[in-house]
């Protein structure tokens, strides 16, 4: 009865193929009884395939791959791939074999709509691939949209990032090492460039660059401004 079925469905989509208007596309079209028999004969391969898949010692998932692989790359008669495509319908495989193959698929329903077979027969089909189409899209949209908050969210924490490592820097470049910080205090108390190098057994130029050092640092000009910022009082 299904065989019945199938075949009554093939012969109305075949009745729906135009007639050749002229000698010159007749030469290169078949006659509608050519057509019948090339349709019935690719429709027996494809049943004779799909017989001897199911006599396959290999996984059910292998064959309804090849199934889905026979049906795209084998069948070359609009309505025998239809059929077909039905087919993968009923068994559940035609959506996700539209995600993988979606180009295929927006080829083959161009394919339909420039063909005389009545759009209501592949409206299913239609259907189908509209909807994978836009949920594709809006899965895209939705990534897009992660993705965007994902690098505002970085870049957010890298500005923190950088600020509390510059606050970092510039707290290590404004605090005085200990040999300035002793060099300060000497001068806080009052001894000389020469006395300062004696009493820490340095040289009089190393002196002078600590202090030069010390005066950068602490945003001063000379010790009396020195003096000034650290007591509080002037000399």
């Amino acid at each position: 009865m299904k065989l019945l079925y199938s075949f009554t469905f093939l012969i109305s989509l075949v009745m729906a193929v135009p007639q050749a208007k002229n000698v010159s596309e007749e030469a290169k079209v078949p006659s509608q009884e050519q057509y019948d028999d090339l349709t019935l004969k690719e429709w027996k391969k494809f049943k004779r395939f799909e017989k001897q898949l199911q006599k396959s010692p290999v996984s059910q998932a292998t064959k309804l791959n090849e199934l889905k692989g026979y049906t795209r790359d084998s069948l070359h008669i609009l309505t025998i791939k239809l059929a077909a495509i039905k087919i993968l319908d009923e068994k559940q495989l035609l959506e996700r074999d539209i995600a993988e193959h979606t180009r295929y698929y927006q080829e083959l329903l161009v394919q339909l709509k420039e063909s005389s077979i009545e759009r209501s027969t592949y409206l299913f089909l239609e259907d189908r691939i509209n909807t994978i189409v836009t949920e594709n899209f809006q899965r895209k949209i939705q990534y897009s949209s992660w993705l965007v908050y994902g690098l505002v969210f970085l870049v957010l924490i890298l500005s923190v990032v950088i600020i509390q490592s510059r606050k970092i820097n510039s707290r290590k470049i404004t605090e005085l090492s200990r040999q300035e910080s002793t060099i300060k205090n000497l001068i806080l108390k009052g001894r000389s460039n020469k006395e300062i190098a004696s009493e820490l057994f340095i040289s009089l130029s190393t002196v002078k660059t600590h202090i030069t050092s010390i005066y950068s640092k602490l945003n001063v000009a000379n010790r009396q401004e020195l003096v000034k910022k650290s007591t509080g009082t002037s000399t």
